[in-house]
């Protein structure tokens, strides 16, 4: 005897809501009351700030905001996959050459990003 695919999804929604919720409320439980200067005092990898550093570094996310994005709808599209091998496993063949050609691409796209040379802009480099 099963949970009925309403019951199923009424447990599912219930724990969501519940997750979002502790979520929520926990770190307003967990965290500690006493304010101290220190905690707003800046810090650089742990450290004091130089007070000669005033130019940050331009991290480019872009890259990786796409190789995120990609990723995310290569996981909707496995996800769709699975349920359809389940009803259609005469497509299993089709499906593993797909996922053979992401993969391939995936590992190109993580080989360029390790190489990626970030840009740094020094707006005022020649006052010195």
């Amino acid at each position: 005897m099963g949970l009925s695919p309403i019951l199923a999804l009424t447990i599912y929604v219930i724990l969501a809501v519940l997750t979002v919720v502790l979520m929520a409320i926990l770190p307003f439980i967990l965290a500690p009351w006493k304010h101290s200067i220190k905690k707003k005092v800046s810090f650089e990898c742990g450290q004091t700030p130089l007070p000669s550093r005033e130019q940050e570094f331009p991290y480019e996310y872009f890259p990786y905001l796409i190789a995120y994005i990609t990723y995310a709808i290569i996981g909707v599209v496995v996800f769709i996959s699975s349920i359809t091998l389940i009803e259609a496993p005469h497509l299993a063949e089709r499906i593993l050459i797909f996922f053979g050609s992401l993969s391939v691409g995936a590992l190109f796209i993580g080989s360029m990003l390790r190489g990626l040379k970030q840009r740094l802009r020094y707006e005022g480099a020649g006052e010195r």
